[in-house]
């Protein structure tokens, strides 16, 4: 429980953690608890800029998020134990929204660096970004079978889209 914000829940994929973002130790920070509720601990600390929901990693030791220390939102992934905020991505655009692909090799997020919000990929152990969708993408999830991705292509409503991983 806490008297301030917390939202932005995810289970960890066993069950036993939850992801979440609070401002219950000041400024809005990503957090993880036991899934009873114990042990809640930040994992971040911008002190300032807000990060944005976590998505845990398929085998549960990493958390990927967007945030804005430097004023647009950029890519990050923590260890799920704590430890030092990686930063994947730095562009000038909003890149926001990001999720794991089912082997975890990949980690896709919304960038509107081409000039319009569409899905994009990077490898999770690093390497360049690749545009995925071609007429827009806003938010996307990854096929428990790990051959497909699901998007929206803007907003909150509309119909939902699905793209191979080959790009088909």
């Amino acid at each position: 429980q806490s008297t301030l914000w917390d939202g932005c829940a995810e289970y960890s994929p066993d069950g036993r953690r939850i992801a979440f973002a609070s401002n219950r130790g000041g400024a809005r920070e990503i957090w993880v608890m036991d899934a009873d509720g114990g042990n809640a601990r930040p994992l971040t600390s911008f002190n300032g800029p807000v990060p944005g929901t976590a998505r845990w990693s398929p085998d549960g030791r990493q958390l990927v998020f967007d945030g804005r220390p430097d004023g647009n939102s950029d890519i990050f992934v923590v260890a799920a134990d704590g430890g030092p905020v990686r930063q994947l991505t730095k562009t000038p655009g909003e890149d926001a929204r990001p999720t794991w692909s089912a082997d975890g090799r990949w980690i896709w997020f919304s960038s509107n660096r081409s000039g319009r919000s569409e899905i994009w990929k990077r490898p999770s152990q690093g390497g360049e970004a690749t545009q995925t969708t071609r007429n827009g993408g806003s938010a996307s999830v990854a096929a428990p079978d790990g051959a497909h991705l699901f998007y929206k292509r803007t907003g909150d409503s509309g119909p939902i889209y699905q793209i191979g991983l080959d790009g088909s």
